[in-house]
């Protein structure tokens, strides 16, 4: 069997709208306290400026990260590569994967991504999440027919005739 793509993408930006609340309210609140503290003393507006450009790097780091990973799933593996300066690969093999099950977070299932979870046999890394995915349910059991398969052809076969 040759190696099918069966994904190839990246997260969605969604699983970065936690990031860009969290910096919404500390800018409003450190505005709001310069404001207060405006009446006693003289506005720094150009502190105002720095610890505004401070809040835009907190929120941007994580967009930068989720828009430089990719993952890549074919029938053998999963392959994760992320980084802007420095490319980091790793890799995952389908016969490691010991259960696949797809988490909804309410704030994700509004915009359609959901989280896949796959628990491994790895000691290092018992647990590999994919967040952001678009149409987790049907990557997800994709990916519980190639783990079948890796693990025990025959009874991939079976699953295959009920299916």
């Amino acid at each position: 069997m040759a190696n099918e793509v069966i994904f190839n993408g990246a997260p969605s930006q969604v699983i970065n709208l936690p990031s860009v609340l969290k910096g919404g309210a500390v800018f409003v609140l450190v505005l709001g306290i310069h404001l207060c503290a405006a009446t006693y003393f003289t506005l720094e507006w150009r502190l105002v400026i720095l610890q505004a450009i401070a809040v835009l790097a907190g929120v941007g780091l994580p967009f930068l990260k989720t828009a430089s990973t990719e993952i890549v799933i074919d029938s053998k593996r999963i392959t994760w590569s992320q980084g802007l300066f420095r490319k980091h690969t790793s890799y995952l093999d389908l016969t490691r994967v010991r259960h696949v099950s797809v988490v909804h977070p309410t704030w994700q299932r509004v915009f359609g991504t959901a989280t896949i979870v796959l628990e491994t046999d790895d000691a290092r890394h018992r647990e590999r999440r994919l967040p952001g995915i678009r149409h987790a349910d049907r990557l997800g059991s994709r990916l519980v027919a190639l783990t079948h398969r890796s693990q025990d052809p025959e009874a991939a076969d079976t699953l295959a005739e009920i299916a």
